[in-house]
This record gives structure tokens, sequence and C-alpha cells, in this order.
């Protein structure tokens, strides 16, 4: 993306931020109070304790975006330092809560995968790949979460049996604002690109020989 891109960008952002999260503060305020409120005999009417619920889970979704947007604007300056990715891995895994018609399977070794980073982002990275991989299989499926470590490569592959990447979102894979879906910013990949550009790496993504979609972040080895 080019620095006066990146420069209009940042001026959305920062008017983005102030102008949307104190509406938002103030809407999530209020829906406490009125719940607060109506249920104070203990009786809260199911249907308006799920409605008040929708309008906290939304301000929550709104607030990620903008967070989001916040953070994709901004350089990312990381402090590097050594770390072993095999336990991220595994607490990304067992953080995912999918539906019941998808299934995880783990091929990760429990020690070994070696890098220099920031573990929160490196966390992140992962886990935004197993939630798009959730997303993408609406019907149910499979998602394989693997990683190896190579003689200068650690790589993380998450692959799922859906339908796979359209042409268009292949051309657009990793950009900002760039999304096929119905709803979204299209920032996910976007974000975990960066990440990985900012630790020296890359991430991939295309289809598989068979169904499904196939994305790795690949990092540089450490040691």
């Amino acid at each position: 993306m080019k620095n006066e891109e990146l420069g209009v960008i940042r001026r959305i952002a920062s008017v983005v931020g102030h102008e949307l999260r104190n509406p938002l503060a103030v809407i999530n305020n209020s829906a406490y109070f009125l719940k607060t409120k109506l249920g104070q005999d203990g009786r809260l009417d199911p249907k308006v304790d799920k409605h008040l619920g929708i309008v906290s889970s939304e301000i929550g979704r709104l607030n990620g975006m903008i967070e989001d947007i916040l953070i994709y604007s901004r350089p990312m300056e990381i402090e590097k330092e050594p770390l072993d990715l095999a336990p991220i891995v595994a607490a990304a895994a067992a953080a995912l809560a999918p539906p019941s018609t998808v299934k995880l399977e783990v091929k990760a070794p429990k020690k070994g995968l070696d890098v220099a980073g920031d573990e929160k982002l490196l966390g992140d990275a992962v886990r935004r790949l197993l939630d798009n991989a959730v997303q993408a299989l609406p019907d149910g499926g499979k998602i394989v979460l693997s990683a190896e470590a190579g003689a200068k490569e650690v790589v993380v592959t998450v692959e799922d049996d859906g339908k796979g990447f359209e042409t268009k979102a292949l051309e657009l894979f990793g950009q900002a604002f760039a999304t096929t879906k119905p709803r979204g910013l299209g920032l996910g990949l976007a974000m975990t690109r960066k990440v990985m550009e900012a630790h020296g790496g890359r991430l991939e993504g295309g289809n598989k020989k068979g169904a499904g979609a196939c994305v790795k972040l690949v990092l540089p080895k450490h040691g």
C-alpha cells in the first residue's frame, strides 16, 4: 500500500475512532441501564433480554472493527523475543469454539517451533486463520491445523475442506478492505499479513488440489 493511501487510512481511522466509540459507549451504557431497570423484580422478559444481548453483541463487534482499523493504520513496531510457537498454536486451537458440525484436527509438535517475535501478535494471527476457516464451513466440515519447523523456516498451516477461495478472493488475498464476505471490513488477512511482514515472514494462501483452502504463516526460524 502506498504511503499516501496509508496516510488517508490513518486520518479516517482517527476520526472513526473518536466519532463512533463515544456514541457506542453511550448505547452500551443505556442498554445496561435498561436491562438493570427492567430486571429489578427478577422477571426480565426473555425476548427483551435476548434483544438487549444482541445490542451488546453488535456493539462489541463494531468496537472490534474500529480497533482493527486503528491498529492497521498505525506503524507496527514489535519487540521480538525468542519463543516457542508450539504452545501458542496449541492455545489458539484450545480457544477455538467451532459449531458441532466443524471438526478441528491438530497436527503440531508440543515444542521445537523456535521463532523470534511477539507472542500476542502471533497468537492473534493463528486465531484469525482458524476463525476464517470456521467461517468457510457454514455447512460443517473439517479444519486441519498443522505446524512444522524446517531448516530455515517455521510454518503454521490451516486447511479446510470448504469451497476454497474464489478467483477474486485470491486476487485480493491479504489486501486491506478487500472482502467477498457479506459482513466485515476485510482486515483479517491484511492484519495477519502485516504481522507476518513485521516478523520478517510472510502470509501465503491458495486452494488445495481437492476441495478447500490452505493458508500458511511462514516465519524465520530462530536459533
